[in-house]
């Protein structure tokens, strides 16, 4: 079984770290699942919309769900390059991500495009899903 994410599909930091793990060499260890659209499967593993429309819910290849830090450090396993998440699993480390997720998950919405980076381009063509390009 893979790894199943839920993520925001309006959320454009959510949207590009899927991107990149969509991109990336261990792809193949993840389903990507928008939460819009996908109200019933998160029912049936009593996943209510509105925790997942503000914390990222998982779950893993063993069946367990996760919820917060531990799907962010899931998901951050996927991604090829380094990411400061990948030290979050570190006892103090691990404490102060687990204590600042949820601030971070409320607000993040706030974050300017600028920050969050642009997807990958190659041969001068960018691999943008339709319903994510500005018009």
């Amino acid at each position: 079984m893979k790894h199943q994410i839920f993520y925001d599909a309006q959320c454009p930091l959510c949207a590009r770290e899927m991107a990149l793990l969509n991109e990336s060499r261990r792809a193949h260890e993840y389903l990507t699942i928008p939460i819009q659209g996908n109200e019933d499967v998160l029912a049936k593993h009593g996943i209510s919309v509105e925790d997942s429309l503000t914390y990222l819910h998982a779950i893993d290849a063993d069946g367990q769900i996760l919820r917060g830090m531990p799907a962010v450090r899931l998901v951050h396993r996927g991604l090829d390059d380094w990411t400061i998440v990948k030290i979050t699993h570190l006892p103090i480390a691990k404490q102060l991500a687990d204590w600042f997720y949820p601030i971070f998950a409320r607000n993040r919405n706030r974050f300017p495009t600028w920050l969050i980076g642009k997807p990958k381009c190659e041969n001068g063509m960018c691999n943008v899903p339709y319903h994510q390009r500005k018009k």
